[in-house]
């Protein structure tokens, strides 16, 4: 029986952009957080007992590692008032008889290789290990020498991907994009048409935009960090580089709701319009839908009923929908409603974004060209304007859709809702 002790780390000078919002040791490294490889390694090395010291949010690592069941462990997180040194450790755990003190600062696939020495190292050690750790990752191919997608990770078929590279589970990589030479895309992230990311990591959950040019940093979220000279930048534009984490996007409020009641008024003569034109098309007057709507936490997913004009063939179809603002179900813009099958499609908690916001009258992934049955595309502008609802962005849907609100096609959309 082989029983180790493991310190977590506190904190690293030059990495603080890894530990905002969780510990160093959660922290993404080729597909999965830091602790998660070196447990797999000790298990699969012959260890049966680890206890974890933790001093920066123990109770999150411990969230994470529960007790150890997932590697086949008999795993214990215990709290620390400071980091203790491998020789302090060894001492105060004595009783628990370990074989071997270790610490995150290496891995145990590579115990020579520093990890979180600085940014330079923490970007090293991913060009070091991609070899070593993207083949045990569940899902994960190689789709050429050098070059590993992760599971669900979606690539456009004319982006250019050059070993070695990562990209991680339920990614997207969209049209022309270059990604590579060592180039590591964390999970749920998206990178959009044209964007060039060389020697460089993109975190978890991280928006890089269209035409934007990633080189020798490491991106979270909005956060830069050049891991050669240590400079640190925040970008405030949103379609350049953004965070994709999760936000709930309130319920319409009161002022738009009333704006919207106050259209259905002084736009009724609409009704008596889709009246007639549904009796020359031979077309029904209302069509009832369903869109899917996310429930509160902790409660399941409902759904809400709709109808639009099946007989119009512009926007104005939409007209009812704005009865559903007036109740607080739909906004003026969102995203596109979804039934209950297309939502519970959805897979991963990148797909499931589109939900985070309440279906729109018009919509983020119509206003950047897409059209149903919606594509990768419209999943990354649908995730992107759930975690970043600017009010520039939502000026831009409403003035595409008014654009496009008295235009009509030769058929009605195949697959409108």
């Amino acid at each position: 029986m082989s029983r180790v002790l493991l310190i977590c780390p506190d904190k690293r000078p030059g990495l603080e952009i890894l530990s905002d919002g969780i510990p160093l040791a959660l922290a993404g490294f080729l597909g999965k957080p830091l602790i998660d490889h070196a447990l797999d390694a000790l298990a699969k090395s012959g260890v049966t007992a680890v206890r974890v010291l933790a001093s920066d949010r123990p109770a999150e690592i411990r969230t994470y590692v529960m007790n150890g069941a997932p590697w086949g462990l008999s795993l214990e997180v215990v709290p620390e008032g400071s980091e203790l040194t491998p020789g302090a450790a060894a001492e105060k755990h004595a009783a628990f008889q370990p074989d071997q003190v270790l610490t995150l600062d290496t891995l145990p696939q590579a115990p020579d290789l520093p990890v979180l020495r600085d940014a330079a190292s923490w970007f090293a050690a991913h060009t070091a290990l991609l070899p070593l750790l993207a083949p045990r990752q569940v899902g994960a191919r190689e789709a050429s020498p050098g070059i590993w997608l992760g599971l669900r990770a979606r690539v456009h078929s004319t982006a250019v991907l050059n070993a070695p590279c990562w990209i991680g589970p339920h990614s997207i990589i969209q049209a022309g994009a270059v990604v590579g030479p060592q180039a590591f895309i964390e999970g749920d992230s998206i990178i959009d048409a044209h964007a060039t990311v060389e020697s460089s990591i993109i975190g978890a959950r991280t928006y890089a935009g269209s035409m934007t040019c990633v080189r020798d940093s490491i991106a979270m979220g909005p956060t830069l960090l050049n891991w050669k000279n240590g400079s640190l930048t925040r970008i405030t534009d949103s379609f350049l580089l953004s965070s994709l984490e999760q936000t709930r996007d309130p319920a319409t409020h009161l002022p738009a709701r009333l704006l919207a009641l106050l259209v259905l008024i002084l736009t009724s003569p609409i009704l008596l319009l889709a009246l007639i034109t549904s009796v020359l098309r031979r077309q029904p007057f209302l069509e009832k839908l369903h869109a899917s709507l996310l429930g509160e936490p902790g409660h399941p997913r409902t759904s809400v009923a709709y109808h639009q004009f099946p007989a119009f063939r512009s926007s104005l179809r939409r007209w009812p929908r704005l009865w559903r603002i007036v109740t607080g179900h739909f906004a003026w813009t969102g995203n596109p409603p979804l039934t209950a099958p297309e939502a519970s499609a959805l897979e991963g908690e990148f797909e499931r974004l589109w939900l985070h916001t309440p279906p729109g009258l018009f919509t983020a992934p119509e206003a950047e060209g897409c059209t149903a049955p919606w594509d990768a595309s419209a999943h990354a502008h649908a995730a992107l304007f759930a975690c970043q609802p600017t009010p520039a962005w939502r000026w831009r849907i409403i003035r595409h859709a008014l654009s496009r609100l008295t235009i009509t096609s030769t058929t009605t959309p195949a697959h409108e809702h």
